[in-house]
């Protein structure tokens, strides 16, 4: 496609072809779209983060509780998390959010966390992984196809319940993270109190019919032509318009029509409060948007844009509700609180903890740190070591990068350093969603366990990861050995009678499968 100079082809971005093209992009690679070099997701989806999370939407739950009437009793309260991908973020908050401790504590009220998105075959990964199955039996797990932009309604596929406009009483919590980026927006430049509308024209330049490849080819041309502020049905929008118009100086702005409409179909979802939780890439501040270059569509792999969280909370004060942020510059995630519908009754809870777990320490400055400790891993002494995996509750990445110090001073550590380590080592391995193309750590971890002489611990992760460590020749061997070390002979064989039906004649697996036939017959076992 040619750029037209008589502009007939460009159009306002929320209106461009290209959402249906990254709808397809994620509909066509499934959970094989967070695959490494493709949509990065780690900043969203640590043990961290997971954990700040749940604490928030804790203190949301603490303030606002249950509805007074008999339905409220009766109803579950819902916490709904949207385009939950790969399903890495969720496993990390169930984790925590229903750990033992917190159940104990919190047992009066019945919590249901549902995982949503539009891709069918994300849904189906989900019902089907080992790790989130135990938190479906346990009646605290559902999920739903869920498109934020349709009226239609959401249905749990687990219990079967329908939740429709105005079903719910209870109140509402929702997880967004890298959401709003990826729904239509609308670009203007307003230059001496005149607004212009910033159109696009998109072209694809390949000939791929691969969708990955299609959506990294696709450019963008833009023309900006004069308008009013009155372009919208939504009298709100066309408001804050005008009131970015009225600003002096040069402004840059993207306009998160299709956030609005978010917001907007969640809050009439439940006739009782709704708080929704926000991580993405953007601005908050007045001061940073001004200083935001012309707005551009990325190119980078994806077309998620930069959000004008300014706006968001502009529109939010418009519908009576309450704004929440940690007011001070982000490097990489902007995360913002949106409460609607509170009533008379004050967030308390609610705003300790975001203050406490975002605005104070959160998953922006927690990134940083990780970037720090990146560039310090080959001097970072044990000590050190456990210090980092014990504060990140065992990311993965921060286990990665301690690996080898791991490796090479667990030889000299003491007694109780080496059982601190079997302690940070077992975070790891329950913190880590499988899934996906990435290196599983099992194998490292089941080694530094032997290592500190934790045959009982490293049997421990065999027992868990089974099925994942089965799934490699490495996998297969390691699992055999240490089964077979811990006096479970018949388990050790069949992984290795299935890795030789797999691979004929090879000679590591075929020796170990003698050597515990040949233990067995010496001890007189079959």
């Amino acid at each position: 496609m040619t750029v037209d100079e008589t502009f007939e082809n460009y159009v306002p971005l929320s209106q461009s072809p290209v959402w249906d093209l990254l709808r397809s992009y994620y509909d066509i690679l499934g959970v094989d779209a967070w695959a490494p070099g493709r949509v990065p997701d780690y900043v969203t989806t640590n043990p961290f983060i997971a954990r700040a999370y749940a604490k928030v939407i804790r203190g949301f739950l603490e303030d606002f509780g249950q509805g007074r009437s008999d339905r409220a009793r009766r109803e579950p309260h819902y916490i709904v998390e949207l385009g939950a991908g790969p399903g890495r973020f969720s496993h990390g908050f169930l984790r925590h959010f229903f750990s033992p401790e917190e159940q104990a504590a919190n047992c009066r009220q019945h919590i249901v966390y549902v995982m949503t998105d539009v891709c069918e075959a994300n849904i189906e990964f989900w019902r089907q992984h080992p790790q989130l199955k135990p938190f479906v039996d346990q009646g605290v797990l559902d999920f739903a196809y869920f498109d934020v932009l349709k009226d239609d309604p959401i249905r749990l596929l687990i219990s079967g319940r329908k939740i429709t406009p105005g079903g719910l009483s209870n109140p509402l919590a929702v997880i967004a993270n890298y959401v709003i980026d990826s729904l239509p927006h609308d670009f203007y430049t307003v230059r001496d109190n005149q607004l212009f509308e910033r159109r696009v024209c998109h072209r694809i330049e390949t000939d791929s019919d691969d969708i990955a490849e299609i959506v990294r080819a696709t450019r963008f041309d833009y023309h900006e032509q004069p308008t009013t502020a009155d372009i919208y049905e939504h009298e709100d929008w066309n408001r804050l318009l005008e009131k970015y118009r009225k600003m002096t100086g040069e402004l840059h702005i993207s306009l998160p029509v299709g956030g609005f409409r978010m917001i907007d179909r969640l809050q009439q979802l439940t006739t009782g409060p709704m708080f929704l939780l926000s991580g993405d890439f953007g601005v908050s501040d007045l001061l940073a948007l001004s200083e935001l270059p012309p707005r551009k569509v990325p190119t980078n792999g994806t077309f998620n844009l930069h959000v004008n969280y300014h706006a968001i909370s502009q529109y939010v004060d418009r519908k009576k509700g309450q704004y929440l942020t940690p007011g001070h510059a982000k490097s990489s995630l902007e995360m913002a609180g949106v409460l609607m519908n509170r009533g008379r009754r004050k967030a308390r809870h609610l705003t300790y903890q975001f203050d406490t777990h975002i605005r104070d320490f959160g998953p922006d400055e927690y990134f940083m740190l990780k970037k720090i400790a990146e560039e310090n891993f080959a001097g970072l002494s044990l000590p050190q070591c456990l210090a980092l995996l014990r504060m990140s509750y065992g990311d993965i990445k921060m286990f990665r990068g301690c690996a080898e110090t791991l490796r090479k001073t667990l030889p000299m550590a003491g007694a109780l350093q080496k059982q601190s380590v079997v302690e940070a080592l077992k975070k790891v391995d329950e913190a880590h969603f499988r899934g996906g193309s990435a290196l599983d750590p099992a194998i490292p971890i089941i080694l530094l366990m032997l290592e500190a002489g934790d045959v009982e611990g490293a049997l421990d992760v065999v027992d868990r990861n089974r099925q994942f460590l089965e799934a490699t020749t490495e996998g297969t061997l390691l699992a055999a050995e240490i089964l077979w070390l811990a006096g479970r002979a018949g388990d050790a064989r069949d992984p290795l009678k299935n890795l030789l039906r797999r691979e004929p004649g090879h000679r590591e697996a075929q020796v170990l499968l003698d050597r515990i036939a040949d233990n067995a017959e010496a001890s007189g076992t079959a």
